[in-house]
């Protein structure tokens, strides 16, 4: 059962960006997933660096794509980006100090993530790009 599953509210109209927002969600199902099935230690670390590390990459892209469409939002974007990462930096961090025991707080950081962030946040610059190519 997955912490989320994908579907159209989550696609902000530019597919460079969509790939990586599925990616991001299977990469939260899939830690969801393992540590439902009793999973813990080493392998849900790795699984938590991984979603780390596509967010990061993700958040890198999407400031670029953001940059070259001339978004006017792009500051408070990166800002919002930049407490996220901290966020989840600190889950992280709690993550590897219990072992890799997951407490449920992380997966309501990842919930608020999905649904605040790109159905709010992303929305933006999706109409954005979408209008500014008309």
């Amino acid at each position: 059962m997955p912490i989320m599953p994908w579907d159209q509210t989550l696609d902000i109209g530019i597919e460079d960006m969509d790939r990586d927002h599925r990616e991001i969600l299977d990469t939260m199902n899939h830690i969801f997933d393992t540590h439902s099935d009793g999973h813990r230690g080493e392998h849900i670390i790795k699984l938590v660096d991984k979603l780390g590390a596509v967010a990061a990459r993700h958040f890198a892209a999407e400031e670029q794509a953001m940059a070259e469409m001339g978004f006017p939002g792009l500051r408070v974007h990166k800002i919002i980006h930049e407490q996220l990462l901290a966020d989840f930096n600190r889950h992280s961090l709690m993550i590897q100090l219990a072992g890799g025991a997951i407490h449920e707080d992380f997966f309501g950081f990842l919930r608020r993530w999905l649904t605040a962030h790109i159905k709010g946040f992303d929305m933006k610059y999706g109409s954005y790009a979408l209008t500014a190519a008309e």
